[in-house]
């Protein structure tokens, strides 16, 4: 079904379907955005904001003393896998408390502020956003190692889970040209990943935009494009990972894609 030049998601009136899809997914989007437990307690104790603080200063060190050599990738990615790190924890912390950090968790948020290396809090979000410079750093002086696709995956997963709040089709901080990039970028991950877990993410990534890409387009034969390249990869991804938790949101999101 087409509206206005998009193809939109097959309707019983009221956008039930389309709704239950976008539930489905957010579910499990919010949840791979960290697989553990929440724990009724602390997240962030003394001993976290000591250990983060120290990784976050020994690596901002390596960096310095590493500039204009061989070892700067290496040292630009460490800095930036610390801050992988530490964006999780917060987001965690506030997952766990409400939205809001704790004593702990503000205290490292705090440390790691004066340091300038404090992920920067989106309100139209609601969480951490991950700093990218030293990540985007690593990949640039050495795009060809092991570390740089890592380096690009962590990059791809901060895009993405960034990008909504509840209903994942609706961008946050995100244009359609840098959603047409992410699809790239998604699809080339997907066929160089180091393992199967990546492999799998990068995969529903590369899926879930392409139905979003087809879903946002205002014009109709770029809608229609996405929408037929958004039908084959949700397939491909439901036929490849059936016992994935992400598959029951995929044939969804695949059943209720409208037909051209």
């Amino acid at each position: 079904m087409t509206d206005a030049g998009r193809v939109v998601f097959s309707d019983d009136g009221a956008g039930a379907p389309r709704r239950r899809a976008a539930s489905a997914l957010c579910f499990v989007l919010l949840a791979a955005l960290d697989a553990r437990p929440l724990p009724a307690h602390d997240i962030v104790d003394p001993d976290t904001v000591r250990t983060i603080v120290a990784m976050t200063d020994a690596a901002a060190a390596r960096v310095k003393s590493a500039a204009g050599s061989p070892a700067e990738a290496e040292a630009m990615f460490t800095l930036g896998m610390t801050q992988v790190e530490a964006t999780a924890i917060l987001n965690r912390d506030l997952a766990a408390h409400n939205g809001k950090l704790t004593f702990h968790g503000e205290t490292l948020q705090k440390e790691l502020d004066l340091r300038h290396l404090a992920p920067t809090f989106d309100d139209a979000i609601g969480r951490y956003r991950l700093p990218r410079a030293s990540l985007e750093q690593a990949f640039n002086l050495a795009p060809q190692t092991q570390k740089a696709f890592h380096a690009r995956f962590e990059l791809l997963k901060a895009g993405f889970y960034e990008s909504f709040v509840l209903d994942p089709f609706a961008l946050v901080g995100m244009s359609v040209d840098d959603l047409d990039r992410q699809i790239g970028e998604a699809k080339a991950l997907a066929a160089i990943a180091a393992n199967a877990d990546d492999a799998e993410e990068a995969a529903f990534i590369y899926a879930i935009d392409l139905a979003r890409a087809a879903r946002l387009s205002a014009k109709p034969d770029e809608a229609r494009a996405y929408a037929d390249k958004a039908r084959d990869a949700l397939a491909a991804f439901a036929k490849s990972y059936p016992e994935s938790l992400r598959a029951a949101s995929v044939a969804l999101i695949l059943k209720t894609l409208g037909e051209q």
